[in-house]
């Protein structure tokens, strides 16, 4: 496994040009797992994840967790962020997302680092008046701000990326509007030009396979993934995205 993660970690130092310890010194690619379980939240800390972004029902594209899960991930050392979302789509509803206040609160009350939500309108574009009210209030809460995949459903992504420049989102994950990464990545490339003051996350059926040719075509700071719920993946994600540090940080 060594050997392998040297010489992928040597072909994407090429490809950044920093072959020989020249380039981007001291990078250092955060892996975020998303987590609906406590088992799962500690396994994936154990195996290396940085971040962890606590969800329910992985399978309807994540909703608000319940608090006991994002204790228990809050009991790791990895930093958390917790989705906020009621609703199987990426509509406000009626309320305009004001029923989300109170567990942005409460989770802010129990010490994550951010929260994760995104709204559209029925038309597809950006609903800006409910992820202002989020957003407004969790910067009241020092909390990182992230728009979740509701981005690759926009009616016009590279529109929306600039308006959530706009609103100061700290960080969007993106598949670049297709189902997994790879084959958005063109699209991604092109909101992340459309919004280059954004953190731009990939994520959509990333893993260890395809890890090496996402890092070299994205140049990502932070990556993404379910990991398919397996330690053993977050494992292997982790250790190819600490490779390409430790090959830049050489002489």
């Amino acid at each position: 496994m060594g050997g392998e993660r040297r010489e992928i970690s040597t072909t994407l130092a090429r490809g950044w040009g920093c072959v020989g310890g020249a380039g981007r010194f001291g990078l250092n690619i955060q892996v975020e797992i998303c987590v609906e379980s406590s088992a799962f939240s500690h396994a994936a800390a154990q195996a290396g994840a940085d971040r962890l972004e606590v969800c329910d029902r992985l399978d309807l594209d994540g909703l608000t967790p319940q608090p006991q899960i994002v204790e228990s991930a809050l009991a790791t050392n990895a930093s958390v962020v917790v989705m906020l979302r009621d609703r199987i789509d990426f509509f406000a509803g009626d309320d305009g997302a004001t029923s989300l206040l109170g567990p942005l609160r409460d989770f802010a009350s129990l010490g994550v680092q951010g929260v994760v939500f995104g709204f559209l309108q029925a038309d597809g574009h950006l609903d800006w008046d409910s992820n202002r009210r989020l957003l407004e209030a969790a910067k009241e809460h020092d909390l990182e701000v992230v728009f979740h995949r509701a981005i690759d459903a926009a009616f016009d992504p590279l529109l929306a990326a600039a308006q959530l420049q706009e609103l100061q989102f700290d960080r969007v994950l993106s598949a670049g509007g297709a189902s997994s990464i790879l084959e958005g990545s063109e699209q991604f490339l092109r909101m992340q030009a459309e919004a280059p003051k954004l953190n731009w996350m990939p994520g959509g059926g990333l893993r260890g396979e395809n890890m090496a040719e996402l890092l070299e075509t994205l140049q990502p700071t932070d990556v993404h993934s379910s990991a398919g719920g397996d330690p053993l993946e977050v494992e292997r994600l982790v250790g190819l995205c600490r490779s390409i540090k430790g090959f830049q940080q050489e002489d």
